[in-house]
C-alpha cells in the first residue's frame, strides 16, 4: 500500500480521548482528535473503492449548473444549484432520471428568489428551503414537492438552518453590531419566530460571512454541524452543544483569533486568510464508516478522509490526485453521502484525459458531453 496510508493510530491520526476545554454554551466531555497529517500524493485507487456510476439525466427542464449541496433519502436525489437555475433539483437515485424541481420565481407565497441551502426533515417528510436574501423559510412536502407554508424567523438572514425536532427550528447567526442574541451564534426557534434558547457565544471570526451554507447534517439522528473557521464537530443535545470531535492537519492550522481581531473591515481580514497559508471554507461529509473534510488553501482545494474502521487518514491536493482508475484525468471530490458511501461527481466536460473505466465508459452512453455530471458512489481505502 502506498505510502499516504502507512499512518495508523500511534503517528498522525490521533484518536484520543482527552478532555475538552469548554467555551461557554458546550459541554464539557471527551472528544476524539483526528490529525490528517500534512498533504502527501497519492493515486486514486489508493483513496477510493469505486462502487457504482450514475449519470444524471440532461434535457432543457433538469439542466443544471453547480451541485452546491446534495442529499439522498430513500430512492431520491434532492441537489441545489444555485449558479444556473436557483432550484432544488430531484432525481432518481436508482437511474438517475429526472422527477421534478423548484425553481426561484418571484417573492409571493411558496415562491423564492434565490435559495441558500435547503433541509429534508426524515420524521415528518417535509423539504425545508432557506432564501437568505428574501429572509424566507419555506416548507414543502417532500414526495408531491408542494408548497405546505412559511416559517418564521427569529431575525433576518440566518447563515444556515436545520430541524432538530419537528416543530423546531436552529439557526446559525453571524456576529452583528446589533446583535439581538447576548452574542450567541445557534439560535433554536419555534415555527413563529418565538426564541426558545440559544448556544455558542460567538468568537471573533463570527462577523465573518466565509463558509459553507450547509454546515448542518444529520448523523445517527442527531444533529451535527462545523462552524465557520473552526476545526471542531459539534452535537446538538438537549439545547447544548457537545464536542464531538477535533480536527487538525499536520503543520496546517485555520486562522488563530488575532487575525480576526486586527481590523474591524471583514475585507482586510478576508485579504490576510486569502493571501496566507491559512485552512478555509470546510465542507464536512460524515456517515458511519467516513469522514471527508473538503477544504481551500489560498485559490486551492483539498480533501482529508479518515476511514473510521481501519484508522487510516490521507490529506491530498485535489488537483494533485493520480488518476489510475481511467476517469478521464478527474478524481470524484464528494459532494455528500448516501448511507455508508460518498457521493462524488464528474464532469465530462473537464474531462482531459481518455476514459479507460469500463464501468464509466458503459455509463456514458446515457450521458450528454455538455450535460450534467456522472455521480461517483464509493467508500474509502
Amino acid at each position: 500500500m502506498h505510502k499516504i496510508f502507512i499512518i495508523f493510530i500511534t503517528t498522525f491520526l490521533l484518536i484520543t480521548l482527552v478532555d475538552c476545554t469548554s467555551r461557554k454554551g458546550e459541554s464539557q466531555s471527551v472528544v476524539e482528535v483526528v490529525d490528517f497529517g500534512n498533504v502527501q500524493t497519492c493515486k486514486s485507487s489508493e483513496l477510493i473503492r469505486v462502487e457504482r456510476f450514475l449519470p444524471l439525466e440532461t434535457s432543457d427542464r433538469s439542466l443544471f449548473g453547480s451541485i452546491d449541496q446534495l442529499e439522498v433519502w430513500k430512492d431520491r436525489i434532492y441537489l441545489l444549484d444555485t449558479y444556473k437555475t436557483n432550484a432544488v433539483l430531484v432525481f432518481s437515485a436508482t437511474d438517475g432520471k429526472f422527477i421534478h424541481k423548484i425553481e426561484g420565481r418571484g417573492n409571493g407565497p411558496g415562491e423564492f428568489l434565490s435559495p441558500h441551502s435547503f433541509w429534508i426533515d426524515r420524521s415528518d417528510g417535509s423539504l425545508y428551503i432557506l432564501d437568505r436574501m428574501m429572509s424566507k423559510l419555506l416548507k414543502y412536502d417532500l414526495e408531491s414537492l408542494d408548497y405546505e407554508e412559511e416559517i418564521k424567523l427569529p431575525y433576518l438572514a440566518p447563515l444556515a438552518f436545520c430541524v432538530p425536532t419537528e416543530g423546531d427550528y436552529l439557526y446559525y447567526f453571524p456576529l452583528r453590531k446589533n446583535d439581538l442574541f447576548c452574542g450567541k451564534q445557534y439560535v433554536k426557534a419555534d415555527k413563529e419566530g418565538n426564541v426558545l434558547s440559544t448556544a455558542y457565544d460567538a468568537p471573533a471570526s463570527g462577523k465573518i460571512l466565509h463558509g459553507n451554507a450547509a454546515p448542518f447534517y444529520s448523523y445517527g439522528g442527531k444533529i451535527r454541524f462545523c462552524p465557520y473557521f473552526s476545526n471542531r464537530i459539534y452535537e446538538w443535545i438537549n439545547d447544548s452543544l457537545k464536542v464531538c470531535r477535533e480536527m487538525k492537519w499536520g503543520n496546517r492550522t485555520l486562522p488563530e483569533t488575532a487575525v480576526f481581531e486586527k481590523s474591524e473591515d471583514s475585507g482586510d481580514v478576508m485579504r490576510e486568510i486569502l493571501s496566507s497559508d491559512y485552512i478555509r471554507f470546510l465542507y464536512v461529509y460524515e456517515n458511519r464508516a467516513a469522514l471527508a473534510v473538503k477544504y481551500y488553501v489560498q485559490k486551492d482545494l483539498y480533501l482529508s478522509v479518515y476511514n473510521k474502521s481501519s484508522g487510516q487518514v490521507a490529506n491530498v491536493k485535489a488537483a494533485a490526485v493520480q488518476d489510475d482508475l481511467g476517469l478521464g484525468g478527474l478524481f470524484p471530490m464528494p459532494v455528500g453521502t448516501d448511507e455508508d458511501l460518498l457521493v462524488g461527481s464528474l464532469s465530462l466536460l473537464d474531462m482531459e484525459e481518455k476514459i479507460i473505466s469500463p464501468e464509466l465508459k458503459a455509463c456514458l452512453k446515457q450521458a450528454d458531453e455538455e450535460g450534467n455530471p456522472v455521480l461517483v458512489f464509493y467508500n474509502l481505502k
